[in-house]
């Protein structure tokens, strides 16, 4: 017993000391590459993604914030090597927004539904959040990557809704990198609440805590069954995923999988951040408490509205909410956005009166069946002729 004791406390402290010497080592070379990192405040390795708003000046891009609080969007697009054979166009189907404090190394999640209903920046149509990449996407200019102008008019879309909350840089992943990182950390733990299934009566996942891989982790976080919570439902089941994702990779089990981690992160994730800020969000994820994540998911009323020849499914943001989740978890006070009233759905078309089915017709009625003949009567048996008497004969013997 007290040898098994003596063996987990050397297995423990040779953890300790393994975790210690990675940090010793990240430190040196941020020290010799960017001693500010370490002296000055991390946030002032980020700057506004505000600052790119208006202008275009490279000394704008350099403008820092003030105070220690990071606001990144993270952008979960619907596509699939499989879809590219039939789309050539995607939407993120994912917006979150995760507001990191370094100081106090608190993180708040908040979610933006992709139906939401809202103005697209630089233009005065009003459409799902998650359109307006679509719509950067075209109006980009010659000459300019149509997928930048993309991300760029969703980032500044997402910038209008939160008010003056500013935006400090993004990640963007789709759903078969996704699928990849989180094979590449050998599946997450998950509390499954509802077992997950489809409409064809399957089940995907069971009920219960279980680890998922890559296949089942996006089953989980994309299936959006009314059974489910629908939308909502999907949105705060994403948010459940990457806190227990953020749990995994704080872990020193999880530590030990951070160089095959970082592999399958580049080949599948795209960010506007350098390497410094990466490495300052990595070394705060070592000080960062799962338990003090706060989740939060705007809400409202589902309408729908006659579009392009049918009717479509919008998100009219409750207001009310979105001016105290913004106080709430960025500091930032807004006023009540204010919106045009959201066109109705179209009536469907009366369908033409069935033309009544005739009367049948009534069925004939049976002939009478005939009445059978009377069997005839068996004809008597004529009488026996009598016995010739004996000595005489029939015939004359003289005739």
């Amino acid at each position: 017993m007290g040898r098994a004791r003596k063996k987990k406390r050397r297995n423990s402290l040779f953890k300790l000391l393994l975790l210690v010497a990675a940090i010793m080592i990240v430190s040196a070379v941020l020290f010799y590459y960017c001693p500010a990192l370490l002296f000055n405040s991390p946030s002032d390795l980020f700057s506004s993604f505000s600052a790119v708003k208006d202008s275009d000046d490279a000394d704008s891009l350099m403008d820092q914030i003030c105070g220690e609080t990071v606001n990144l969007v993270l952008l979960g697009f619907d596509r699939t090597e499989a879809r590219d054979q039939h789309y050539i166009l995607y939407r993120p189907d994912t917006i979150m927004i995760a507001s990191i404090n370094l100081r106090t190394a608190r993180v708040s999640m908040v979610s933006i539904p992709r139906d939401s209903y809202v103005r697209v920046h630089g233009t005065d149509i009003y459409d799902k959040i998650n359109h307006s990449y679509m719509y950067g996407y075209y109006r980009t200019a010659e000459g300019e990557d149509q997928h930048s102008g993309g991300i760029k008019t969703t980032l500044l879309t997402i910038q209008d809704f939160l008010g003056e909350v500013p935006i400090h840089g993004y990640v963007k992943i789709d759903m078969d990198g996704a699928a990849e990182v989180v094979d590449a950390v050998g599946g997450v733990y998950v509390d499954v609440q509802e077992e997950i299934g489809y409409g064809s009566g399957s089940v995907q996942i069971e009920k219960g805590y279980q680890l998922l891989d890559g296949s089942k982790s996006l089953d989980f976080v994309r299936n959006r069954s009314d059974y489910l919570g629908g939308e909502r439902g999907r949105t705060v089941r994403q948010q459940q995923f990457m806190v227990a994702l953020f749990e995994q990779m704080t872990s020193l089990k999880g530590f030990y999988k951070i160089p095959r981690l970082f592999l399958a992160v580049k080949a599948n994730m795209e960010t506007d951040l350098n390497i410094f800020q990466l490495t300052a969000l990595g070394l705060f994820g070592l000080r960062a408490d799962s338990t003090e994540i706060t989740s939060h998911v705007f809400s409202g009323e589902g309408r729908l509205s006659y579009r392009d020849g049918r009717n479509i499914y919008y998100l009219v943001i409750n207001e009310d909410e979105r001016v105290s989740i913004i106080e709430k978890v960025f500091g930032v006070s807004v006023g009540k956005r204010s919106m045009p009233i959201l066109p109705g759905p179209a009536a469907p078309e009366p369908e033409p009166a069935a033309e009544p089915e005739p009367e049948p017709e009534p069925l004939p009625e049976p002939e009478p069946l005939p009445e059978p003949e009377p069997e005839p009567k068996p004809e008597s048996e004529p009488e026996p002729e009598p016995e010739p008497e004996p000595g005489k004969t029939e015939v004359d013997p003289g005739g």
